[in-house]
């Protein structure tokens, strides 16, 4: 195996400059392998909370009260390591390319591969809120941060299609506590009435890391090569599990004081995900998101660029640029819509509006030249304004929740969210590929059978059949966000309130 670069053509070829072929005379490369697995076992065995033993810097959280201006700092550093995960999740779009002629790996079984971090990381949805609840923000995602940047090493210096499918199921596990972490340090540090807040301006800065993934990720691999960023992303993760570990305090004393007796009972992260999953309102609100995600999770990131080219006969460039204008519409809708959704005193009908301005934005996206380029810039800007209210589905699960299950009820609608993209993303290639083989629509083409070449014969209408299904969703989203309860708190509360 080589380390690669980019020739001035786009090219990937060997790079064999000095340094890099002292290293393998030397063997630190095996040496580095070594180091990225011990990195992992530190990371996993830190998330093994034993109470009294570590290093304290910053055990300061007991003389601090809730809504003090520290609460944003301890926030801050958590929704940083969000954007970090976000970043590694996206991180391979750019590259696969790379993957696919070093590994010499066909499209199905890399994106096999890499789907490992997906399927890792919705079912640890279900146990880290429970995570949370009964031990705590900081020592889980100090170990979360470590056993992230250690996958992105193993990624980096693997050779083979299983080095890949592990090194991104390490990933998807670290990742897993990125948002729940945020989003329960908003709820030790600051009243029920930000919470949706925080669940937008938390969901921007992930989307933040996306914007990052893209253009300037593709930008470093042409200068430095994809194995050298990949490595730096990992060390970064690793260095920044220490940052953690310094700057987050523990779960201070006065947390559990805000609990009555019966909230104080303590229940097993099992039951407390059952507890969570029977309540049908926690099913609704995860359902809502997973539609008003799937922007994100389908367009953005898989079939929107090749949907864009094929039926609206844009070029690579503009398709992908459209898809970074989607983000910015979510990164500035989240925090928007966030602090409507508070000041309204309402969940429903900011979810209500953006089933109605989403289902319609990805109805005409059905057919992206009718508006012209500049009239899909727009297109895609509104949608991600509209889906972007997708945030306060999370402020409201932990408001139908038992106090202590809060963290669960994140989790659980998180899980939602994910398992439904992951199905949608399976669902349009299957009917993408039964449209394109069917010989009542191409009967100029009953033959096609290569995989490879699926894609290429799909035409505008077969995109339109597969994708046909999300603003179809869109209405149910609606529908279900007009029986739903509504559980904001009072716009007035006291500050002391749980």
């Amino acid at each position: 195996m080589e380390f690669s670069k980019r020739n001035h053509d786009g090219r990937a070829e060997a790079d064999t400059r000095p340094f890099y072929a002292c290293i393998y005379r030397h063997g630190i490369r095996q040496i580095q392998i070594w180091a990225c697995f011990v990195f992992w076992s530190i990371g996993a065995i830190s998330l093994i909370p034993q109470a009294g033993w570590g290093f304290t810097m910053f055990d300061f959280g007991s003389r601090l009260h809730r809504g003090h201006w520290s609460g944003w700092f301890f926030w801050g550093f958590a929704a940083i390591f969000f954007l970090y995960e976000f970043f590694v999740r996206v991180m391979p779009s750019v590259i696969m390319d790379d993957l696919s002629t070093e590994l010499h790996a066909t499209p199905v079984a890399l994106s096999s591969a890499l789907a490992v971090y997906l399927w890792v990381y919705a079912p640890m949805q279900l146990l880290v809120g429970g995570l949370f609840d009964r031990f705590g923000t900081r020592v889980l995602i100090v170990g979360a941060s470590a056993i992230c940047g250690a996958g992105c090493l193993v990624f980096a210096l693997g050779d083979s299609l299983a080095t890949v499918g592990l090194s991104r199921g390490m990933a998807g596990f670290g990742s897993a506590f990125a948002f729940v972490g945020a989003v329960y340090v908003a709820t030790v540090w600051f009243p029920p009435s930000r919470l949706a807040l925080i669940a937008g301006i938390t969901t921007a800065v992930g989307i933040l890391g996306e914007v990052i993934g893209q253009t300037p990720m593709v930008n470093a691999v042409k200068a430095f090569g994809w194995r050298n960023v990949v490595l730096t992303v990992g060390w970064a993760g690793i260095a920044y599990a220490g940052v953690l570990w310094v700057v987050i305090p523990k779960r201070p004393a006065w947390f559990h004081e805000r609990f009555t007796p019966e909230d104080e009972t303590q229940i097993s992260i099992l039951k407390g995900i059952f507890r969570v999953l029977v309540s049908w309102p926690i099913w609704g609100l995860g359902l809502i998101s997973a539609i008003l995600y799937l922007p994100l999770s389908v367009v953005a990131a898989m079939w929107g660029n090749t949907f864009m080219e094929k039926a609206g006969g844009y070029s690579a460039e503009e398709a992908s640029f459209a898809t970074i204008v989607l983000a910015v519409g979510w990164l500035l809708g989240s925090p928007v819509m966030g602090v409507l959704s508070d000041r309204w005193g309402s969940r429903r009908l900011p979810l209500m509006v953006g089933s109605v301005g989403g289902g319609a934005a990805m109805c005409v996206l059905l057919w992206p030249s009718l508006l012209g380029y500049g009239g899909l810039l727009t297109l895609m800007f509104i949608a991600g304004l509209f889906t972007s209210t997708q945030v306060v589905c999370f402020a409201a699960s932990m408001e139908v929740a038992p106090k202590p299950l809060r963290g669960t009820a994140t989790a659980c609608c998180n899980f939602i969210t994910m398992m439904v993209a992951a199905i949608l993303q399976i669902w349009i290639g299957w009917v993408l590929t039964a449209e394109v083989k069917a010989p009542a629509h191409h009967g100029g083409h009953p033959a096609v059978v290569k995989p490879s070449l699926l894609l290429d014969a799909a035409t505008a209408t077969d995109f339109r059949w597969a994708m046909g299904i999300i603003p179809a969703l869109f209405v149910v989203a609606l529908i279900v966000c007009v029986v739903l309860p509504e559980t904001a708190p009072p716009r007035k509360q006291p500050r002391n309130d749980a």
